[in-house]
């Protein structure tokens, strides 16, 4: 609902719609990732990424891949629940990493799927990576 918040959903969409790997799950919780996180536990990832729009005083649309336990605050997300701590109590055995794209718009508006150019271009970038390397892999 906040502009480029809507950047994991769309990373997520985009990969669904190209690909079909049996032993990789993609959830898209759009804003509600604290409704869905027993359900993600409850197919006990080894590993786990997170894709979310996080204010990091950086360059919007910048990337940046971060263990979730050596992640620290002022990270800011529009979630109710602190990611890390969802993670640290839901998913303790699963190896959990945000990949983090800064924002340049959070405004509320009418077209939440609307994102800025360099988020989109990001958010594109990172999705073909992201399916390029499940393409690859010798199990797919």
């Amino acid at each position: 609902m906040r502009g480029d918040d809507y950047v994991g959903s769309f990373i997520v969409k985009a990969l669904v719609d190209r690909n079909r790997v049996n032993d990789v799950i993609l959830f898209d919780v759009e804003d509600s990732i604290e409704w869905v996180i027993l359900k993600i536990a409850k197919s006990n990832p080894r590993h786990m990424i997170l894709i979310d729009a996080c204010e990091m005083n950086l360059k919007a649309g910048e990337v940046s891949l971060i263990r979730l336990a050596e992640m620290s605050y002022p990270f800011f997300t529009t979630h109710g629940i602190p990611l890390k701590l969802l993670a640290n109590k839901f998913l303790p055995n699963a190896e959990t990493w945000i990949l983090a794209i800064q924002p340049e718009r959070m405004e509320f508006n009418g077209d939440r799927t609307t994102l800025s150019p360099e988020v989109l271009a990001s958010a594109s970038s990172v999705s073909n990576f992201i399916a390029s390397t499940l393409e690859e892999r010798p199990n797919a």
